[in-house]
């Protein structure tokens, strides 16, 4: 159950499929969350991953939904792109991107309403 930016995209199908294997009396946990990095200089959003040589994102698809946004992103039910699960994260980004721009941190403003788009839209 696993998809980019910490949401668990399988769906409904996804859910009933796997959960079928399940023990009659057993149970399933769900766990969800967005990872973010903090570079070894401080700054959120940024890590230098072993054989890499320079910093990169993390999470990149929730940083790159929100600079989608910032561009000016709007939400369409008519998107033209086949890319589901990004187009997910901006319209749940698109409606907090002048809150997090303006935040203290926008890296960790952002890494935090990764988490509550997920949170909101499972429980």
């Amino acid at each position: 159950m696993g998809g980019i930016s910490g949401a668990p995209f399988t769906g409904k199908t996804g859910f009933k499929a796997f959960s079928s294997h399940v023990a009659d009396e057993g149970h399933i946990i769900v766990m969800f969350g967005p990872h973010v990095a903090i570079s070894e200089s401080g700054e959120v959003g940024q890590c230098l991953r072993a054989g890499q040589s320079g910093d990169s994102t993390a999470c990149g698809a929730v940083i790159g939904a929100y600079n989608a946004c910032q561009m000016g992103f709007t939400p369409s039910q008519d998107s033209e792109s086949y890319d589901p699960q990004m187009d997910w994260i901006k319209a749940q980004i698109a409606p907090h991107v002048n809150g997090i721009a303006r935040s203290e941190n926008a890296m960790a403003s952002l890494a935090h309403q990764s988490y509550y788009m997920v949170k909101d839209k499972m429980f």
